[in-house]
């Protein structure tokens, strides 16, 4: 399997883990253009930003800058999404990796 096959891969697993938890797909943004992988958006959370990746996943300095101005831009919540068996969901911030907050969606009520 090529890298960008598990890439889609991974973002497909993300999207639809979030599926179940009530969230709808908005886009996906393939060939890592844009600042994030997929925009979903919930009835009760809004839109969230996702970045896919594995479970080492990282953004340096500028990749987390124009994140985080994407996700200001449209009122987004800024979400790193790593994939290594089960997912992990981290909400970015400007500081490195050992600085985001665990998140986890969910389920619907």
């Amino acid at each position: 399997m090529s890298t960008a096959s598990q890439g889609r891969a991974r973002e497909y697993r993300v999207r639809d883990h979030l599926i179940e938890h009530g969230w709808v797909l908005i886009m996906r943004a393939a060939a890592s253009k844009g600042p994030a992988d997929l925009a979903m958006a919930h009835p009760e959370h809004g839109l969230a930003l996702v970045q896919v990746g594995t479970d080492g996943k990282d953004l340096g300095p500028a990749a987390r800058t124009r994140f985080l101005d994407a996700a200001d831009l449209c009122g987004a919540l800024p979400l790193v999404a790593r994939v290594k068996g089960k997912i992990r969901y981290s909400i970015l911030t400007p500081g490195p990796a050992s600085t985001w907050t665990d998140w986890a969606p969910t389920k619907p009520q």
